[in-house]
């Protein structure tokens, strides 16, 4: 069975020796070379904010090379001391490429790709970017990743001698350290770009949030709204998850902070652990979904698209409410199908009592919303944001830090930043191979081949590959090859880019959630002490109703926000219904038990709700059949009484 990549079980150890405000309460930490490290790349792009006129491949290049010292410093546990001296020593030459390109930046600057020589020291450079890029791959991302970034650069150098379609015609070697170190369409190319530009600053939003009780403040809050509701700690769950999301944007980061508390607390109350942590694992995922931070993802697609970010985030609002809506309805007919217990009520958090307290941390949140609604700069306005979260959490004694507690959050973000920094640049790599090499026509030239004009069989593979090309991979790349790959297909079948593009999205976040390597679960299952496959699946289970979110998508564009208004109700009405029954047929309970064949009516009645033609989803084959069975199921209980199964006593 495949394992969680070593890069998040790093981000899962990082959770765990952290207090709940994300800070690490030492100043070693800070005096160590991961902190010194951490401190630089921070002040490094907070510098490059307020001086923007540093060169592009400048900003990248540092970038890159900052997150391969920092990864190399955090895999080093267990090393021996001779291992460690070399490893220490590694971390140092990663800082080397960006100095000898700011050393020769003149003639980098006014040479002409692919007519100018390439100087002995580009190639040095490349060797040691190419070459810790692909060590710390095998390190953080695991073997899968690393395997797929050097099938790429084989296709580069050797598949000009494959037959037929797969050959390829692209340059000799110093061509391609011409593109990889000395052009931003290489390792420092788009993805590199979103990360350097706009990701980094949410992680280290995310931190400083979570230093000033900003977390706390929000599972709080969702406990004091749920807790003492039926399946309370499971709502509370999903509702935390998701506002987790909002803030940090990964999955894995969401499990391991709002998952310590939630799963303990479902686990209390008798759900079946491995029910509790595919719940937290289902909703964690979600959060990169969840407006108005989406994950790295979501930038790069915003820049794919040449479309500004606020679009994404607007079109993603409804997608999202009816993902984490499926979810609710899971846990609660779950809970009410065991007649699980309530928590006290004198263990919930008052509402009022969470707004005293932390209520102000709000307001970094608040305005960050209003802001990218009114389409301001990103990356200024979250070190305006990052400012504000500063100011208002030192205003009340209740979140009040001191320097060194803040210090701690920019080397925890520079820590996290990591996760998406490397993968990014593996993944800039990748893509200008398939660029170069026209890899990306020939793959969808093959794959519409092969689909034909049946967009149901396109979609289909497209929901596949997306899976494969996720399994074991982070999000962003998962995004990255799904775009450059097949989105591009979806297209040619006159979808809307961004309905292609929002379909492949989806599938690469959920390829989080699918065995046999499911990051997010495996996260979870660590918190709940469960069976790592057996929560994958459980996971893969209840997130049923998002696989069929983007199908969706494709038949109501109308739920991006895309056309009349009329077509966004209509498809907000029909995949309401929808998803509230298939969800209902995976818990098997409404009122009372449900049989197999009452389930499996309920599915076909979900899908021909969910049909894009009014007459049929409206009709008998949808909401109406839909109607009469939840009528008759409430007639048939009213008469009977309600059944319950595995009913421990309800707690006063």
């Amino acid at each position: 069975m495949a394992e969680p990549g070593l890069l998040d079980l790093f981000t899962v150890n990082v959770s765990k020796n952290s207090d709940s405000t994300g800070s690490i309460n030492n100043w070693q930490s800070v005096l160590s070379p991961v902190g010194a490290v951490g401190i630089c790349w921070c002040i490094f792009q907070i510098a490059i904010v307020f001086w923007p006129y540093v060169d592009e491949l400048i900003k990248r290049s540092a970038h890159v090379s900052f997150a391969l010292s920092m990864a190399l410093l955090l895999t080093s546990a267990g090393f021996n001391r001779p291992a460690r001296l070399l490893n220490l020593a590694l971390a140092l030459v990663a800082l080397v490429p960006p100095v000898l390109i700011w050393l020769d930046l003149v003639r980098i600057t006014d040479r002409i790709s692919g007519l100018d020589p390439v100087l002995s020291q580009d190639y040095v450079g490349t060797f040691i970017l190419l070459g810790l890029l692909f060590e710390v791959s095998r390190r953080t991302l695991g073997i899968g990743m690393t395997c797929l970034g050097l099938a790429f650069l084989a296709y580069q150098f050797f598949g000009g001698g494959l037959p037929g379609l797969l050959a390829h015609s692209a340059g000799d070697f110093s061509e391609f350290v011409d593109t990889q170190f000395l052009t931003i369409e290489g390792v420092f190319g788009v993805p590199t770009a979103v990360s350097v530009g706009l990701v980094f600053y949410f992680i280290l939003f995310a931190a400083v949030f979570e230093t000033f009780g900003g977390g706390k403040m929000i599972i709080d809050l969702s406990l004091a709204l749920t807790g003492a509701r039926t399946g309370g700690p499971a709502k509370a769950a999903v509702l935390s998850s998701g506002l987790m999301g909002s803030v940090s944007g990964s999955a894995v980061a969401n499990v391991m902070s709002s998952g310590i508390f939630t799963i303990p607390l479902m686990k209390r109350i008798k759900y079946n652990p491995i029910f509790a942590a595919g719940v937290e694992a289902v909703a964690s995922t979600g959060g990169q979904i969840m407006p108005p931070v989406m994950g790295a993802a979501a930038f790069i697609m915003a820049d794919y698209l040449q479309i500004p970010y606020k679009d994404i985030v607007l079109a993603a609002i409804l997608p999202a409410l009816l993902y984490f809506s499926s979810i609710m309805i899971c846990v609660d007919l779950e809970a009410r199908r065991k007649n699980l217990p309530l928590i006290p009520a004198s263990q919930v958090p008052a509402v009022r009592e969470t707004f005293r307290t932390s209520g102000h941390m709000l307001l970094p949140l608040a305005w960050l919303v209003y802001r990218i609604i009114e389409g301001d700069d990103i990356t200024s306005l979250i070190m305006e944001v990052i400012l504000i979260t500063i100011v208002v959490g030192l205003l009340r004694a209740t979140t009040r830090v001191g320097l060194k507690d803040i210090i701690n959050s920019f080397i925890t973000a520079a820590k996290r930043c990591v996760s998406v920094a490397v993968p990014c640049a593996l993944a800039s790599l990748i893509v200008s191979v398939i660029t170069f090499t026209g890899l990306g026509t020939k793959f969808t030239s093959i794959i519409l081949s092969v689909a034909g004009n049946e967009l149901a069989l396109m979609l289909v593979m497209a929901m596949i590959a997306t899976l494969i090309l996720g399994a074991g991979m982070p999000t962003t790349s998962a995004y990255i090859m799904g775009a450059v790959l097949i989105a591009p297909a979806l297209i040619q079948f006159d979808l809307d880019p961004l309905v292609s593009h929002f379909f492949v999205f989806y599938f690469a976040i959920l390829s989080m959630l699918t065995p046999p390597v499911a990051l997010s679960a495996y996260a979870a299952a660590s918190i709940a002490e469960t069976s790592p496959s057996k929560t994958g699946w459980q996971a893969m289970f209840l997130a049923l109703p998002g696989f069929v979110i983007p199908y969706c998508i494709v038949m109501h564009p109308g739920l991006l926000l895309i056309g009349p208004v009329q077509d966004t109700l209509l498809g907000l009405i029909s995949v309401l219904f929808g998803l509230g029954s298939i969800s209902v047929a995976i818990i098997g309970w409404f009122l009372k038990p449900l049989s197999l064949p009452i389930r499996f009516v309920l599915l076909l009645a979900a899908l021909g709700a969910l049909w894009p033609d009014p007459v049929i989803s409206l009709g008998v084959c949808g909401l109406l059949v839909i109607a009469t069975l939840w009528t008759c199921i409430a007639a048939k209980t009213a008469k009977n009484g309600p059944k319950h199964v595995d009913t421990p006593p309800r707690a006063s």
